[in-house]
């Protein structure tokens, strides 16, 4: 049996982002409140992970 969740930015007056899918606990999310951005470190295996940015007022993501 397969888990499943998803991780979703929501705010007021936006339409909701999703960033990613969780299956049986695959990636591990972390996220960092920066300054400027919204960071989300997605941890697949030790040797490979991804990094999403994504703008805090208009949650666009950024390259």
């Amino acid at each position: 049996m397969k888990s499943r969740s998803a991780i979703t930015l929501i705010g007021s007056g936006m339409p909701e982002v999703k960033v990613c899918d969780i299956v049986n606990g695959k990636p591990k999310v972390k996220r960092i409140e920066r300054e400027d951005c919204i960071e989300f470190v997605r941890k697949y295996s030790l040797f490979h992970k991804e990094i999403k940015r994504y703008d805090k007022r208009t949650f666009e993501q950024l390259q």
